[in-house]
């Protein structure tokens, strides 16, 4: 038998190492970006240097025009290059950039899926979709940048750098030290504004949460009068949004101005001592103008390079915000995992026990259910019917003991076999914004339309379908809301039944249904149910009372096990259920 442990996976961060296997990927036209960008940088700094060889051509006595005109020719043609390198870039750039941010997004969701619950319970839908959103944009945003301005900014200041030693060494000593202080500068505070930007980027969550919370319960909204206090709430925290945001622009406009006010100063004390040495007959005229020139594109490389600076201190609080959704499953497969092919339904539990910080929510359950039974669970709220069932197909692990399907402990069947073996419908049902009929085929699109329309026949969905405008293609909206309660729990029935599981699980499925329809559909199901093992779980005794045997449950513990019959003539905790029942029945009825 596969032993169930499983090798610990360290949970991955969402760092540029991370970033960079992604880039890997897209090598090619990584390399064709920054490859036709540093091209275009390079010709772009040959640029003020021609300009400044003609000047000097122009301005000496004696002009040729035949070197001009050559000279000429030669600053075209290296615009012209510099013009198809920049396109290359831009077209390369934007190429990487999507298709990392696509792979990058595809593997988070798909990742995300195979989360357990715990991971949900902690944080907002609302949180969640921005995270996958709005900070993997600023993945995007950053590729974007960087491959498009990357690979010519660097290039071009590097080259102009080795050319304006080249005209005067003594002038550029001094660029380059002002240059080498502010560089410092700006990547020390740039380092401070990570935090921030996180914070920023957490209450862009909390917004986002709110917001999809009340879309979602919006009639409860509606219900209990609460617009003004929930616009309220809106206004507090889209206004700690707003005061978070002002905050870190506060601080990052001025890192964001820093390599221009450098220039400026640069500039200046360039035309100071450049103009002195032109006099003194140190550098020509050209040279002069191939300073100013260069310094006026230093200011555009050095604006490039702080964007991309603050755009990379941006993404890295997006990134930390992005590795909670990295972490590793408690819940996966183990090492050699039994492949399940096709299940029979024998279940059994053998000592099971479920603890929730310190407290047992289940104790010593020993169950064993053959394959083809129907078993009802019934309890007082809170007993642990739901908990037990959850169980089966791995949403939680037992803490105590094992759960066994066909013989084999489910900790060591492949998961997507457990839980292709198993059909739950619960008692708040969640429907696609889908038509109908992919909401009863969810995931099986090879399910015929016989099979589908068996399914609605069966739970009674077909009773609702001459009122419903395009029959089965009807869209159902949003969480199902174009439906009712009982409708929407018939459709997951329907589902479940269409899937033709090994083992069926109704949790409270019928609760909102009517009584006179309730039974119509368990009568039809009594068929489906004998077929493969079923359990359903059931506040009315009725629903349950011709299982093959019924488990009363509570305070996390098995308390009776019998037939309706035995239990009603040992006259304990189930006898008690179904007389109260029967009273109310019976005061509906008066």
């Amino acid at each position: 038998m596969a032993s169930h442990t499983a090798h610990l996976e360290a949970p991955k961060q969402a760092n540029m190492h991370w970033l960079m296997s992604f880039i890997l990927r897209h090598k090619q036209a990584a390399f064709l970006a920054i490859a036709s960008g540093s091209i275009g940088g390079i010709t772009l700094a040959l640029e003020p240097y021609f300009v400044g060889v003609i000047v000097d051509n122009i301005t000496r006595d004696g002009i040729v025009m035949a070197q001009i005109t050559r000279d000429v020719l030669i600053l075209l043609g290296i615009t012209f290059v510099t013009v198809v390198m920049f396109f290359a870039q831009r077209h390369y750039s934007g190429e990487v950039a999507y298709r990392v941010h696509y792979d990058i997004r595809r593997i988070v969701f798909e990742h995300m899926v195979t989360l357990d619950n715990d991971f949900y319970r902690q944080h907002p839908t609302g949180d969640l979709i921005s995270r996958m959103f709005s900070d993997l944009n600023w993945v995007w945003r950053l590729l974007a940048l960087m491959f498009n301005r990357g690979g010519n900014a660097v290039t071009a200041l590097m080259m102009s750098i080795i050319l304006l030693g080249v005209i005067d060494w003594q002038l550029t000593l001094m660029v380059l030290t002002i240059l080498a202080i502010a560089t410092v500068i700006q990547l020390r505070v740039g380092l401070l504004l990570v935090p921030i930007s996180e914070k920023v980027q957490d209450q862009a969550g909390v917004v986002s949460a709110l917001v999809q919370d009340s879309i979602s319960g919006i009639q409860t909204v509606k219900t209990f009068g609460r617009e003004a206090d929930l616009a309220a709430a809106f206004r507090q925290e889209n206004e700690a949004y707003r005061r978070q945001w002002l905050a870190f622009k506060r601080c990052n406009e001025p890192v964001g101005m820093l390599p221009q006010l450098i220039t400026y100063v640069t500039t200046g004390l360039v035309v100071i001592f450049g103009g002195i040495k032109v006099v003194n007959g140190g550098i020509t005229i050209g040279n002069f103008t191939q300073f100013l020139l260069y310094l006026t594109l230093i200011r555009r490389v050095l604006l490039m390079i702080g964007t991309t600076f603050q755009r990379y201190f941006q993404t890295q609080g997006a990134m930390q915000r992005i590795s909670p959704l990295l972490q590793a499953p408690s819940i996966k497969n183990a090492d050699n995992a039994v492949v399940l092919q096709e299940s029979r339904g024998d279940i059994t539990f053998e000592n099971v026990g479920l603890q929730e910080d310190g407290n047992w929510l289940l104790r010593d359950i020993n169950l064993t259910i053959p394959s083809g039974s129907v078993v009802g669970l019934v309890g007082a709220t809170g007993s642990g019917k739901t908990i037990l069932v959850n169980l089966l197909s791995r949403v939680t692990d037992v803490d105590a003991g094992r759960v066994l399907l066909d013989g084999n402990d489910i900790r060591d069947i492949k998961l997507e076999d457990l839980r292709e073996a198993i059909a739950y419908v619960p008692q708040q049902t969640f429907l696609f914004s889908q038509p109908l009929h992919e909401n009863v085929r969810m995931g099986h699109p090879e399910l015929s339309d016989e099979e589908v329309e068996r399914a609605i026949h069966i739970s009674r969905v077909s009773n609702d379908l001459p009122q419903m405008p395009e029959g089965l293609d009807t869209l159902v909206g949003e969480r199902g809301v174009m439906l009712s309660g009982g409708q929407k729990q018939r459709v997951a029935i329907a589902r479940a039944i269409a899937r033709d599981p090994a083992i069926l699980i109704l949790d409270d499925a019928l609760s909102s249904v009517d009584t006179q329809t309730a039974a119509e559909i368990l009568n039809d199901m009594r068929q489906v149910l004998h077929t493969r093992t079923s359990i359903i779980i059931a506040q009315r005794m009725a629903t349950v009372k011709d299982a093959d045997f019924i488990i009363v449950m509570q305070d996390g513990q098995i308390l009776e096990k019998g037939t309706h019959d035995e239990l009603v003539a040992h006259g304990e905790l189930y006898a008690s259920m179904v007389e109260r029942e029967a009273q109310q029945d019976g005061e509906l009825l008066a």
